[in-house]
């Protein structure tokens, strides 16, 4: 199940693109001008994407760029588990929010599109 939030608008992706100093996943604007962040529900898999317009202050609070600086979080499991793009290449890893670092990241997709597949 795809629970959609209202589209950004193109002000906000705009505004968020200026911030970011990072390469995103293929598929990840794509996604985001059709939905300010989702909930995703399968059999296997719970993933909240957090709106674009709260990104950069939801890294700032977890302190991203301290505990894991390789990485800028996009949403979680709603649990212990972080989703997160690699700066350097826009692959998509799992990264915990316990023991954040660079370290604890495991990959997951090349894509942004690939990830929401996967699910």
């Amino acid at each position: 199940m795809l629970d959609k939030n209202t589209p950004p608008k193109e002000s906000e992706i705009n505004a968020f693109l200026r911030l970011i100093d990072f390469t995103l996943p293929v598929g990840f604007i794509d996604f985001f001008n059709e939905t300010d962040g989702a909930d995703i529900s399968t059999d296997n898999h719970n993933v909240v994407l957090w709106p674009l317009t709260e990104m950069i202050k939801l890294n700032k609070e977890y302190k991203v760029e301290e505990y894991a600086p390789d990485f800028f979080i996009i949403g979680s499991d709603g649990g212990n588990t972080a989703y997160a793009v690699e700066r350097c290449t826009g692959f998509i890893f799992e990264l915990p929010f316990i023991v954040m670092s660079n370290e604890e990241a495991v990959f997951r997709n090349k894509t942004f599109t690939e990830f929401v597949a996967s699910l």
